[in-house]
């Protein structure tokens, strides 16, 4: 028998099954253990982390919880699923399913109340190293979900509760967060100041590329909160139809209040966090503006367009046949322009100075009586300042 080779057991459970108080030590902090698996299922669904995941590790993320969930016992909502067989059921890669189950470890989602175990035999015996009889063993998990504790503030003692991992230190859960760099001459990461996509899309602008749709979609996050739940990534995909057909942010905004007969959507909830499945909301509200074919209909922004169109051809059209009108009964129509109606209320130009001619005699008289009266009027007002100062 090879070094590699080992002895798997076929027992479900263990010989002992674990106690209460094992199961509720094992429950991360900030957390407690699910009530069935429902609850379970439905708290990871709705976690506003697990909404800002890209749609296809969402869907990932959901399947091998599933698994695991689906396996748990009713009374002590502990799992003992085996990779393999999660692989065999999701249809996911060996490397995948161990990173989204370490995923929902490091987050708590899942209590660690035995580490799994693996029997090897040395090359040429068959005496196994601390062999107990049971052969490799899965690791058994407890499914958790949030307590919905108050966040702690900094510098308080208890500011570990934040952190929902308790499990010990194993090879199979490495640390993340490293301030050195891995290799010696790599530097170290540093936090992007900049976001990696513009806001500043406008709201009544269709986008046409790809990456034009990923500026509309965060725009839209910037707009709703509800969708800032999602990733730009995740709603391109989900609103792809719409994006194709033309659609603006304005118009994906106005379709999640408006149905496409103009009648108002009704609100049920006062806040987001009462939503079940956030993209499952925006699907039914967008909905209403796909025909019985599946083609999306024309959106409020395109209604109004055809609309003003329409009005243009039919003033065009009314204007030629008050001309043919015109022409067949032989009455001319007078058409003055604006240019000649303001031309002929203007004031006429003023002369230019190098062509003006010298005043006439009556002007020169006139003012020549005007300087005759001022001089009289000041010579009557010093005689009387004359006579008082006597």
């Amino acid at each position: 028998m090879t070094a590699s080779a080992a002895r798997v057991s076929d027992a479900p459970v263990l010989a002992v099954a674990p106690s209460k108080a094992l199961i509720l030590a094992s429950v991360p902090r900030g957390m407690r253990r699910a009530s069935d698996q429902q609850a379970f299922l439905r708290a990871l669904r709705e976690d506003p982390e697990v909404l800002g995941l890209r749609y296809d590790g969402y869907g990932n993320l959901l399947r091998v919880a599933q698994v695991i969930a689906w396996a748990a016992d009713w009374n002590t909502m502990c799992s003992r699923p085996t990779i393999a067989g999660i692989c065999e059921r999701t249809g996911l890669s060996k490397a995948s399913v161990k990173r989204w189950v370490r995923w929902l470890r490091e987050h708590g989602w899942l209590g660690v109340v035995e580490q799994g175990t693996t029997v090897r035999f040395r090359k040429g015996t068959s005496a196994g190293l601390e062999d107990d009889g049971l052969g490799n063993r899965a690791a058994l998990w407890v499914l958790c979900i949030p307590r919905g504790i108050t966040p702690v503030p900094p510098g308080d003692a208890s500011s570990d509760q934040v952190k929902r991992v308790s499990e010990p230190p194993s090879l199979s859960l490495p640390k993340r967060d490293k301030e050195d760099p891995t290799r010696t001459r790599e530097a170290p990461r540093r936090a992007r100041r900049t976001p990696r996509i513009s806001p500043t899309w406008g709201l009544h602008q269709s986008p046409g590329t790809k990456r034009d749709k990923l500026k509309a979609c965060e725009r839209l996050r910037q707009e709703s909160t509800t969708l800032r739940r999602m990733t730009a990534w995740y709603l391109r995909w989900l609103l792809k139809p719409f994006l194709v057909a033309g659609w603006t942010v304005a118009d994906v905004l106005h379709a999640l209040d408006v149905r496409a007969d103009g009648s108002a959507w009704t609100y049920t909830w006062s806040s987001a966090d009462e939503l079940r499945h956030i993209p499952g909301w925006v699907r039914h509200r967008l909905a209403a503006w796909v025909d019985e074919d599946g083609q999306v209909l024309p959106s409020r922004s395109q209604r109004l367009s055809s609309a003003a169109d329409r009005q243009r051809a039919e003033q065009e059209k009314r204007r030629r046949e008050s001309l043919s009108a015109a022409d067949a009964t032989g009455v001319g129509l007078v058409e003055e322009s604006r240019a000649s109606r303001a031309q002929a209320l203007a004031p006429p130009p003023l002369a230019d100075p190098a062509q003006r001619s010298d005043p006439n005699e009556a002007f020169r008289a006139a003012r020549a009586e005007l300087e005759r009266r001022r001089a009289e009027r000041e010579a009557e007002i010093a005689a009387a300042l004359a006579r008082r100062r006597r």
